[in-house]
């Protein structure tokens, strides 16, 4: 499903619908590590919302320089202020992940302004719902051009740039459960971060030998601009949390901090696997009730 602006879901409107959702009154309980990522620069593609720029304010927190790079620029530069009253640096660069020529250049200016690269999050990405009976080769075309094509170019620009550098380097691509299992009315969507998953573990294969390491993060879902006018449906919402053992969705924060770790010096021995981040999901029956 394309950006778009949306509306803020709130307690009211599922109180008046009767229906207090759990993924919105959990309260996350967050610690940071100070300094583990002092001295690194991390690259986040998508980074201007959402889970990736949980991600990048995660980081930033831990002592982390970032550099984000997302289409929409000005939620990017917004992004990037916030983060520099922390007191790391962080530019915000406009790129189209899909477009091969502005990656490469995003790469350059990354590097020209931070110094390197020691950290890629993989995080851009879309969604077109659909069956893929009734998926369109256009809207097809466009999820592996972003979802998967994205990541490759990433993947391989900075991962030739570590290698020349010789000082390791971590990698992860934000996956799906639709990653590991077909998602229903998500036909291209399962496809490409399917894709993602084999991306990761041949990159871990390639690059082990260089102390790069290369993981997938695998969510089910969390709150996010993207899906938030959706999920401000009461019946919608209770359906999804009937579907988790945790009875809830993630919360961004949390995903974050899965992340922070994959691509940390404790995770060094990580590599070429998946963290699957589902409140139980993918180990339960609820899964295949539709």
């Amino acid at each position: 499903m394309p950006s778009q602006q949306v509306k803020p879901a709130s307690t009211e409107s599922f109180s008046s619908a009767g229906y207090q959702p759990k993924t919105l009154s959990y309260q996350a309980r967050m610690a940071p590590i100070p300094d583990r990522f002092r001295g690194k620069v991390v690259l986040i593609t998508g980074a201007a919302r959402g889970i990736g720029k949980a991600i990048a304010f995660r980081l930033a927190q831990e002592g982390a320089d970032v550099c984000i790079v997302d289409k929409d620029a000005p939620s990017a530069e917004m992004a990037a202020e916030t983060i520099r009253k922390s007191g790391v640096r962080c530019v915000a660069l406009d790129a189209d992940v899909s477009n091969r020529g502005k990656v490469e250049a995003a790469v350059d200016a990354a590097i020209r302004e931070l110094g390197a690269i020691d950290i890629l999050v993989n995080n851009a990405g879309m969604i077109v719902f659909g069956s893929l009976m009734e998926c369109r080769p256009e809207d097809w075309k466009q999820m592996i051009d972003v979802d998967l094509s994205g990541a490759y170019h990433f993947t391989q620009i900075v991962g030739r740039r570590m290698i020349e550098r010789g000082k390791g380097g971590r990698m992860l691509h934000m996956g799906s459960t639709a990653s590991l299992y077909p998602a229903p009315q998500q036909a291209a969507y399962s496809v490409a971060k399917a894709g993602l998953l084999m991306l990761s573990r041949i990159a871990a294969l390639e690059l082990a030998e260089y102390d790069i390491t290369s993981n997938l993060l695998c969510p089910h879902g969390a709150i996010t601009n993207i899906n938030r006018e959706l999920l401000s449906d009461a019946a919608l919402m209770k359906a999804l949390e009937d579907k988790v053992p945790a009875h809830r969705l993630a919360k961004v924060e949390e995903i974050a901090a899965a992340a922070a770790f994959l691509v940390s010096d404790e995770a060094a021995y990580i590599t070429g696997t998946e963290l699957v981040h589902d409140g139980g999901v993918s180990i339960s029956s609820l899964w295949w009730r539709q």
